[in-house]
């Protein structure tokens, strides 16, 4: 098969016991973070498929031990690097002895992806930012960045992250939508959700969610309200799965003091959320969720 007709790679690397597997589960598989606990070390490498917005791709997660990441950028160079849309590279902040070794590793991923996907975006996380104290967190990244940045000029996407904090779904959301932002569909939808924002004021804002909680389209005055999964849309997430699972037209509404949270599946994994309001009725609101859904039915 032609690299072209091939699934894009989402690849995960870095040193063991870094967190990679973890972040696939809790990110991409809709795990918590108690799940994942005992997670034991990945031999070699696992792949996984997963399709968004009918645009697949595979998830590369990478064994971290030494001699695994030696093979992946010596003689398996090629099966691993090659058609890499996003390397994530993952840096554990609780082991300050590993920073420079995974810098040395770093470095040489970025080296092969260069020469086998030069256009893939690269993203370097700093992770487990939940065992960093609060105050020290921004000097911390700022420092690491400025050791990680290689001394040629190539862009890298930088951020913190943990598992147990909305920052991991905000880095992934930012992932997922690099991934399918072309597809031949992405523009199409981004055109109706800002058609029923235009014309329906009592929307704030109006998103697309994968089952995990990703934002993958995001329309609307939404500023970080949208970005619910670490509070209103995980809490209430386990409940809205368990009714999905016995009707496929099931709809709800979360409530705060002054919004509602229309959830509602479309197709496969993808849930239309919208935001309105408390100027509406309810029953409105529901019909122009009713009105996006059936716009949106055809293309994702």
């Amino acid at each position: 098969m032609d690299t072209a007709d091939q699934p894009k790679k989402l690849l995960l690397m870095g040193l063991g016991a870094s967190g990679k597997s973890s972040i696939r589960s809790v990110a991409f598989e809709g795990k918590s973070p108690e799940e994942v606990k005992d997670y034991k070390a990945t031999i070699n490498y696992t792949r996984s498929m997963k399709t968004i917005i009918r645009s697949p791709f595979e998830i590369f997660d990478c064994g971290g031990q030494k001699s695994f990441i030696s093979v992946f950028i010596g003689e398996q160079a090629e099966l691993i690097f090659n058609n890499v849309a996003i390397l994530v590279w993952v840096v554990d902040l609780s082991d300050f002895d590993q920073v420079s070794t995974s810098k040395f590793y770093f470095k040489n991923a970025v080296n092969k992806l260069k020469k086998y996907s030069p256009n893939a975006i690269i993203y370097c996380l700093f992770h487990k930012m939940d065992l960093v104290l609060p105050g020290t967190r921004a000097q911390i990244i700022e420092t690491l960045v400025e050791f990680f940045t290689p001394p040629e000029q190539m862009e890298i996407h930088y951020r913190g992250t943990s598992i147990y904090e909305k920052t991991i779904y905000k880095v992934t959301a930012e992932i997922v939508q690099a991934m399918i932002i072309q597809s031949s569909e992405a523009k199409t939808i981004s055109e109706v959700l800002q058609r029923f924002i235009e014309s329906t004021e009592e929307l704030a804002g109006i998103a697309l969610y994968t089952e995990e909680g990703l934002p993958v389209f995001e329309e609307g005055d939404l500023a970080d309200s949208i970005l619910i999964p670490a509070n209103l849309w995980l809490s209430n997430l386990d409940r809205i799965q368990d009714e999905f699972k016995t009707s496929s037209t099931y709809k709800t509404y979360l409530e705060t003091d002054n919004l509602i949270f229309v959830c509602e599946r479309l197709k496969s994994e993808i849930i239309l959320t919208g935001i309105a309001k408390k100027v509406a009725p309810l029953q409105y609101i529901l019909i122009k969720m009713d009105e996006v859904a059936n716009a949106l039915k055809d293309l994702v």
